[in-house]
């Protein structure tokens, strides 16, 4: 095992074209800042494309690996020249070229020199970025561009104070289509004073000496300096100017760049080292250690070092005793980030846990996904009943378990529309395009009939379908969080809930399909469609019932399921329109394991190796599909440690093969090793401390402080795990 594992993260994995939408700057786990570049003449979620030679600035923000365009506040420019008028979109700022030998990135860390010879160093502390440009020659210019980067701004203050600090508020426009509006405060020090200075509004000219601008979309700085080197940091809140102030003084008192960069890869060092593993290339290594970096970017510090927050209704809170956390990308990444995360960056979860809770009390509903503070609707379900339940399952179970199943149970048992908007399809009578934020849409057909009807609800609901799936996979994890704090009738009251995919179960065509109200299914209906699901279609969306496998199977066939599955898995990343699975977006993550469920342990063996090996690879397009804030490296790290959290909210994993021949994970106080001799991805023997284990789960016992796993590999598919005996549980509803 490495002792720098670091040294094998490839932040530039995930950026090229069509591939990931990661970033490649510098970041801290769970960071407020994520200083990174951003790509001139192509446009990306993570702000950066590695198949485009330019840059047009620095931003301070960024989501890693989200589908929608993103944050990119305050993007700083080093330039040669000053500037009279911004130029068209969306360059704006006058851009640079670059070649990629010129260019390097590790965690915590970028640098870049442009071909005009101006280098540019970023690094970066929790809650502040610090940057060193050097410049050809004694004539160096910096532009601070408020209004450009990512999002649409619907606010900006940026000014000039003396001749060494700039400070200011940036507001967005929203986000996913949705009306999110966060506001961060900045706070910039030079170690210079500023020799010359202008300013640009809306207009885009730039006006001599003239300090501050107050504007709605666009505006910015531009400013003037006499050395070679220029040295900039700059802390942010999300609550105040002076709160950003302050973390800049907490966190990067002094001018010491190196320093703060050997910080920052130390800290990572200190979080991938949690899992060391051995025997495989340095490519592989790469690769897994890559998608561990990424998989620990989100969620992101709300709170600043004084505890303030700004809460999900607007006003100033404080957090005692925890860490408030933000970017929750809640149908993302329940099924693999979230069990990860609490495995691993236990006290990181608990918190991520405290921070939800909180936020309902705050704004009268959970979160379905939070962006910057504040809550967008995006996506569908109900997944922060998935998310607590995992963390209680997966984690060091310090979460108030009775509080949340409170929480929960009143969102599943009563609609209540909450203060925020999200988006509609709907046109309400004043002409807008957003409702009332609910957590449960359509809950009171849900709870009438089981299912939410296609006919009355998919012109305001996002599939209705696939909100049905996701409504009963949040039930059956209220079920487990119930289960565990004791309440015992919740837990039979939700999982006999979590049976309500079996009313959308076509006995004819035996797929899951839209239902009408009045208990009808739609006419001519294909599998092929994406027709009341969400970013999938009804053959991937039929296997979605993760907690009842056995269940789904008996409704199919055996013989059905199996062959389905065959087909299903002949390929294995194609898109939403196609009857196969789609292992680069979450309702396909699970399918290979579904084998283990059919008595074909060796075809899941097979099946999540051939995925890991083809379709993640350390390069720019190694990565099959958005990384959605981790979501997906989680998937890769499951999988190549032959381990998978099949089951929302249950702390257990289905078993795999691993890539590894030694991997030890150092989780929540506890030390699971695993160990495996021989070649191929096929299970020959498996042994749990040292007894023979012939299922294809592993639960994870709370007390349990050490678990060592060894695998027997062949190069040939063998008879372990395949006995009906051996599959992992269901959870069958009595109905």
């Amino acid at each position: 095992a490495s002792a720098d594992p670091a040294a094998f993260v490839d932040p530039f994995v995930g950026t090229g074209a069509d591939s990931g939408h990661t970033f490649p700057g510098a970041v801290l786990p769970s960071g407020m800042v994520q200083f990174s570049p951003i790509s001139a003449r192509s446009a990306s979620p993570g702000g950066y494309r590695y198949d485009d030679p330019t840059i047009r600035g620095f931003a301070l923000t960024r989501l890693s690996g989200a589908g929608c365009v993103n944050l990119g506040d305050l993007p700083v420019m080093p330039l040669t020249r000053p500037f009279t008028e911004l130029g068209k979109a969306p360059a704006g700022v006058p851009y640079a070229t670059f070649r990629h030998t010129d260019e390097s990135a590790s965690p915590g860390r970028y640098r870049v020199e442009f071909d005009n010879r101006v280098a540019t160093d970023l690094t970066a502390t929790l809650r502040t970025g610090e940057a060193t440009f050097t410049f050809p020659r004694p004539t160096a210019y910096l532009a601070l561009d408020a209004g450009g980067g990512g999002a649409a701004r619907k606010g900006i203050s940026i000014q000039l104070v003396g001749r060494t600090q700039v400070r200011g508020s940036i507001t967005e426009d929203g986000f996913c289509g949705g009306p999110a509006s966060p506001t961060l405060h900045f706070d910039v020090r030079f170690d210079q004073p500023v020799r010359t200075f202008g300013s640009w509004s809306e207009d885009g000219v730039v006006q001599a000496g003239v300090r501050k601008r107050d504007t709605i979309a666009a505006g910015g700085l531009l400013l003037g300096f006499e050395r070679r080197t220029v040295r900039m940091k700059v802390g942010v809140s999300y609550v105040s100017i002076a709160n950003a102030a302050l973390n800049l003084a907490r966190e990067s008192p002094g001018w010491n760049f190196d320093r703060v960069a050997s910080d920052a890869h130390a800290t990572w060092n200190r979080v991938l080292g949690r899992i060391a593993v051995d025997g495989v290339p340095r490519s592989t290594e790469r690769t897994f250690y890559t998608a561990l970096y990424h998989s620990l970017i989100h969620p992101s510090l709300a709170s600043d070092v004084n505890g303030q927050f700004r809460r999900r209704d607007g006003a100033i809170g404080r957090a005692v005793g925890y860490r408030r956390f933000t970017n929750i990308s809640g149908w993302d990444i329940y099924r693999t980030q979230i069990p990860l995360l609490a495995l691993i960056e236990p006290r990181v979860a608990d918190d991520l846990v405290r921070s939800m809770i909180a936020g309902s009390a705050e704004s009268g509903s959970l979160a379905k996904w939070e962006y910057a503070g504040t809550e967008t609707g995006t996506m569908v379900g109900d997944p922060a009943a998935p998310i607590i339940a995992g963390v209680d399952a997966f984690g060091d179970r310090r979460i108030d378990r009775k509080a949340a199943v409170a929480v929960l149970e009143r969102a599943a048992t009563q609609a209540s529309p909450g203060p925020f908007m999200y988006p509609s399809n709907l046109v309400a009578t004043d002409g807008s395009k957003f409702g009332p934020y609910v957590e449960r849409p359509g809950l009171e057909d849900y709870l009438s009939l089981g299912y939410v009807p296609y006919d009355l609800q998919e012109g305001s609901i996002w599939g209705t379908a696939s909100t049905t799936l996701e409504y009963a996979i949040a039930d059956f994890a209220i079920s487990r969080l119930a289960g565990a704090a004791g309440d015992s009738a919740a837990a039979a009251v939700f999982v006999e809930r979590s049976a309500n995919w079996k009313k959308l179960f076509d006995p004819s065509s035996r797929y899951v399909e839209p239902r009408n109200a009045d208990g009808s299914f739609l006419t001519g209906y294909s599998p092929e469609s994406k027709v009341g699901f969400v970013e999938g279609n009804a053959s991937q969306y039929t296997w979605s019932v993760p907690y009842d496998v056995a269940g789904l199977v008996h409704a199919l066939g055996p013989a059905t399921a199996s062959a389905r599955l065959d087909s299903m898995l002949s390929r294995l990343n194609t898109n939403r329109f196609a009857p196969f699975a789609w292992l680069g977006n979450e309702p396909s993550f699970g399918m290979p394991w579904l084998y283990l469920w059919l008595g074909s342990a060796s075809k899941a063996q097979a099946t999540v190796r051939r995925a890991t090996t083809n379709l993640f690879h350390p390069s720019p397009a190694g990565l099959p599909g958005d990384d959605d804030l981790g979501a997906l490296s989680a998937w890769y790290v499951w999988s190549s440690l032959g381990l998978y959290p099949a089951i929302p909210g249950v702390g257990g994993l289905a078993i795999g093969s691993p890539t590894f021949t030694s991997a030890t994970i150092h989780a929540a106080g506890r030390t699971l090793a695993i160990e495996a001799s021989g070649k191929g991805p096929y299970v020959k023997k498996l042994t749990v401390d040292g007894r023979p284990h012939s299922s294809t789960w592993l639960s994870l016992s709370p007390g349990k402080l050490a678990l060592k796993i060894h695998f027997t590999l062949a190069t040939r598919p063998q008879a372990w795990g395949n006995a009906t005996s051996a599959a992992p549980p269901s959870y069958a509803a009595r109905r």
